[in-house]
């Protein structure tokens, strides 16, 4: 087992997926109007991709309640909405706070294979409401 295969979907631990595999799997579930996934580790981290379709909210929480990070556009204005939530709602993030839908997947594979963000996208902490 590679260190990315411990990844899998939020409640399916049969599964894991590699970084590729993960993208993939995101891709597909736009295709398929799944606008939200949630992969899980053996660690008890959590990274989380909700999408609109053109932008997407990167979230990754730790196994100890601490409040995690998600990646952001530094040089975006605005808002955009149309995020549906599993729960029903449909969210409005800042732009900042997202990032484009190919950055997210390909951000997600390298995290996934890597244990890293890659180097090219920036991540801010996230903040207590």
């Amino acid at each position: 087992m590679t260190a990315s295969a411990h990844w899998h979907l939020q409640g399916s631990p049969v599964h894991g997926y590699s970084g590729e595999q993960a993208r993939q799997l995101l891709g597909k579930r736009l295709d398929w109007a799944t606008l939200e996934t949630s992969f899980e580790d053996g660690r008890g981290r959590q990274l989380a991709v909700i999408t609109n379709g053109e932008r997407a909210m990167v979230v990754l929480t730790d196994a100890e309640g601490g409040l995690g990070e998600h990646l952001v556009d530094p040089h975006a204005d605005g808002s955009s909405g149309g995020y549906p939530r599993s729960n029903g709602q449909i969210v409005t993030y800042a732009d900042r706070d997202t990032v484009t839908f190919a950055l997210a997947g390909r951000a997600v594979a390298h995290f996934i294979a890597h244990g890293a963000w890659p180097a090219d996208v920036s991540v801010e902490a996230n903040r207590s409401s």
